[in-house]
């Protein structure tokens, strides 16, 4: 994995714009009318692969998130519906996950609402990244649930890893969101929430890093709230939709379920109307935890495991960081051997390195770079960069280090964005006391 090391200060939210503007934008509130998943539609049972999860907090609260089926007893979803949160508002410098909730507080959905009579499974394992350096939100925001089991699909979705979502020769820069979130910020009851709503033709907004296409870190503010392994779109999903996928629309078209990662947050506009951007973690830069946890989960359910679960999991490039680990009751993830590289040479993964540590300062030049010494300090000719009070060592940067250029400047609204999952919401508790009460789930 590669590893950008620029702090991320309070958390800005995006505002899905597929160009750059130089000026900040309008705080004048805009009136807007909500409808399914902000101008999408009721998906009902057309698209089965795309799941609600329902989570049972205790003390009487719920909440509800979203999730695609990648195999017939593996679900994607996004890390901040099955661990805890210190705080609703993401900060990238300070956000951390806690501990993993149990397996007995979930259930998911194929069905089309979550009612009585809806068909549930249960979850027997949850698979999260597990390294060190991989606790913070942004950036890690994906967790794998292993259900307990198999829903037989006649096709199920298919992770965008290799080639990397970079190649746009491969991948369309418009997707289609489908959840089972509310349809507008002003439900605040959560009346809307636990439909599977679908919404297509969204664009992209920018992807980091990404010289052929918008590069989010071409403004270097950017940085300081969303990470090299996330990827920006524009409106449409809300609370509740997180962990929901953005499926590949070139694809989606031709009857095939590409996505090319799960939601993480987004935000909403000055006049609380609407639901505004959306931040998502990249597949492409947690292959090899998806490979790993995809054979796994052929073997406790019985199956020959997805083609792309026995492929090269490596993208051609354009993935950064992140990478493989393993949560409650996995096998530990490996970054595999080292190619060699000496420090000061230019990378584009760990295992490049002799140090296996490919790094930036800038998030856009990638170099092999030692860890800095427990009291800062560098061989002669480099400076560490990156330490903090956290725990964070940092690394060793060649004199002089190199600066990020500044670009044409990203738009943003709204410095409070939240990870978009739907918690204390009334459709959510009452679907989850129902299917409790009066359900039975598969297991």
């Amino acid at each position: 994995m590669r590893k950008s090391l620029v702090v991320c200060a309070l958390a800005a939210a995006w505002v899905a714009a597929a160009g750059c503007s130089s000026a900040p934008p309008s705080s004048e509130p805009t009136a807007t009318t909500s409808s399914p998943i902000q101008g999408g539609t009721d998906d009902g049972s057309t698209h089965p692969f795309a799941v609600g999860i329902a989570i049972d907090l205790g003390g009487g609260e719920g909440a509800m998130c979203s999730g695609a089926l990648l195999a017939p007893n593996l679900v994607a979803t996004a890390r901040h519906c099955v661990a805890m949160l210190a705080s609703s508002q993401v900060d990238c410098s300070t956000s951390n996950f806690g501990g993993l909730y149990a397996t007995s507080q979930f259930i998911v959905t194929t069905s089309p609402v979550l009612q009585q009579g809806a068909t549930l499974y249960g979850v027997s394992k949850i698979v999260v990244p597990s390294g060190s350096n991989q606790t913070k939100v942004c950036g890690n925001d994906l967790a794998l649930l292993i259900l307990s089991k198999n829903v037989q699909l006649s096709q199920y979705v298919e992770p965008a890893i290799n080639p990397s979502l970079t190649d746009h020769t491969a991948w369309a820069t418009t997707v289609t969101a489908i959840g089972y979130g509310i349809d507008t910020p002003t439900d605040m009851n959560g009346a809307s929430a636990g439909t599977r709503r679908i919404k297509e033709n969204i664009n992209l907004a920018c992807i980091p890093n990404d010289k052929n296409f918008t590069d989010c870190f071409s403004d270097p503010t950017a940085m300081q709230y969303m990470a090299a392994s996330e990827f920006a779109s524009g409106d449409g999903t809300c609370e509740g939709d997180s962990g929901s996928s953005a499926y590949d629309q070139t694809q989606f078209n031709n009857g095939k379920w590409v996505s090319f990662g799960v939601l993480s947050r987004g935000s909403v506009s000055p006049d609380g109307q609407t639901c505004t951007g959306a931040i998502y973690t990249r597949f492409d830069s947690w292959a090899q935890l998806l490979v790993d946890t995809a054979n796994q989960a052929a073997q406790m359910g019985g199956y020959t495991p997805p083609t792309w679960a026995s492929s090269n999991p490596s993208p051609d490039g354009g993935a950064s960081s992140g990478g493989s680990g393993s949560g409650s009751g996995g096998s530990s993830g490996d970054d595999g051997g080292s190619s060699g590289l000496s420090n000061g040479a230019a990378c584009k993964s760990d295992t490049d390195c002799s140090s296996q540590n490919c790094v930036s300062d800038d998030g856009k030049t990638y170099i092999c770079a030692a860890p800095c010494g427990s009291n800062g300090s560098c061989s002669s000719g480099t400076t560490c960069k990156g330490r903090d009070d956290a725990g964070d060592t940092g690394y060793c940067f060649p004199d002089p280090a190199t600066t990020a250029k500044a670009g044409c400047s990203v738009a943003m609204s709204d410095p409070d964005p939240v990870p978009w999952r739907s918690a204390g919401i009334g459709l959510g508790l009452a679907a989850l006391a129902v299917v409790r009460r009066r359900a039975k789930v598969a297991n």
